[in-house]
């Protein structure tokens, strides 16, 4: 409409109807989902200490004694589990704590009923062992097990790992749409936006579960932003993340985008001395953090190590690359170094744990995961109290639409009612 005779023109209404109709029916989608996540996810932000807690006959260790070389653990327990493979150790975070390794079965072996074992640094002697990720809820496999659901719902395979990064893209779309819904229309701006961020005290259930999903939401939006683009790349780094950090940012290549060894060849190099090769060149490099643990990646002829972080605030682990046929260490990354987009990946982990804020960060992880559960609910039954008079109005309706009987008093009619 064009100004005409100095009367000012009617701004064209946009219409929110669309928008309040996707975010309710993505929120109704993803409620389920993202309610076992939060819940979860709150549960297993502080999995050391828990785990630790709940299992101290694993996790520390019984008798005092010089910490044994790690290549005489690793041969040791194989010499005792002939059907069992090393596939990952990791070394005591502290005096006093177990080493633990993860096993496979060798050629021929069926798969073990255990997967991961304690051992006493010093004797070697096993403290325990559990299968990690079982969907059990004893004290030993409860934690890995809502660590597993958190992340997978427990679906084998890749198939629960997509299926949570596709509601974290879903979750991502829903929190533009959901602060948006938020913003008032009209002036004074703040004004009319203050009772958005605020509970209204005396109001019935309803008006206290709407100020409950939308107040909570708008707190910790930031947080919940960020929890939802980080597990998207957690979740979808090849599909999703990667190519989409690459085209925003300067990215190193990572080691599986350039040649690596295709076929496997036996470790010449044991546990041990890749450990050490790790330590020495973190020493030359000048690195803080420790060697923590090491992985075989058989496959490839590689061992992965990765360097302690403790929970402390910053990014997460540094890692090297090291050839199992001759020790050589094929590549060195720094967490927090290198390339913008490599930064940005460095902190996609710490960030999603709060472990980037230390244990401030961890607390608020932790409170995020409560206020998602929390939204879940609400948004399901602010959809359902707003449903109820829908379905008795098209009930209404259609029985007003009920042609009435031939005869008179309308019995027929009386009676089908």
């Amino acid at each position: 409409m064009l100004r005409s005779e100095g009367r000012r023109t009617c701004r064209p209404v946009i219409s929110r109807q669309p928008w309040v109709r996707l975010h309710r029916y993505i929120g109704l989608l993803t409620a389920l989902f993202l309610a076992v996540a939060g819940l979860t996810g709150s549960i297993i932000v502080f999995m050391p200490e828990l785990d630790t807690w709940l299992n101290p006959k694993l996790f520390r260790a019984t008798l005092s004694g010089t910490v044994s070389p790690v290549d005489t653990l690793v041969t040791e327990f194989e010499r005792a589990h002939p059907a069992l493979k090393v596939s990952s150790i990791r070394l005591p975070p502290a005096p006093g704590m177990s080493a633990y390794v993860f096993v496979t079965p060798r050629s021929g072996q069926p798969p073990p009923a255990d997967d991961q074992y304690f051992l006493d640094p010093a004797s070697g002697r096993v403290l325990g062992t559990r299968a990690y990720g079982a969907a059990r809820l004893d004290a030993a496999h409860i934690l890995p097990f809502l660590r597993r659901v958190h992340y997978s719902l427990h679906i084998p395979g890749v198939w629960g790992i997509w299926l949570m990064g596709y509601v974290a893209l879903a979750w991502t779309l829903d929190c533009l749409i959901a602060f948006y819904l938020t913003l008032p229309r009209g002036r004074p701006f703040w004004r009319k936006w203050r009772p958005s961020w605020l509970l209204k005290t005396g109001a019935g259930s309803y008006r206290i579960n709407l100020d409950l999903h939308r107040a909570s939401g708008l707190w910790f939006w930031p947080v919940l932003a960020l929890l939802a683009l980080t597990s998207i790349a957690l979740n979808l780094p090849d599909q999703v993340y990667r190519p989409v950090l690459s085209a925003l940012l300067p990215t190193s290549p990572t080691l599986w985008e350039q040649p690596v060894p295709v076929s496997p060849s036996p470790f010449k190099v044991g546990f041990g001395e890749t450990l050490s090769r790790a330590r020495l060149e973190a020493d030359r490099l000048g690195w803080e953090s420790k060697p923590d643990i090491a992985f075989a990646i058989p496959e490839h002829s590689l061992y992965l190590v990765q360097f302690s972080t403790n929970q402390k605030a910053g990014f997460g682990a540094s890692e090297m690359w090291i050839d199992g046929r001759t020790g050589v260490i094929i590549r060195a990354d720094r967490a927090g170094s290198g390339k913008a987009g490599d930064i940005v990946d460095d902190l996609v982990l710490p960030i999603h744990t709060g472990q980037v804020a230390g244990l401030a960060g961890r607390i608020i992880i932790f409170i995020a995961g409560i206020v998602i559960f929390v939204l879940a609910l609400t948004g399901i039954y602010i959809w359902w109290r707003k449903r109820m008079p829908r379905v008795a109005r098209r009930q209404r309706d259609a029985g007003s639409r009920l042609p009435r009987p031939e005869g008179e008093g309308g019995g027929a009619y009386a009676a089908a009612e």
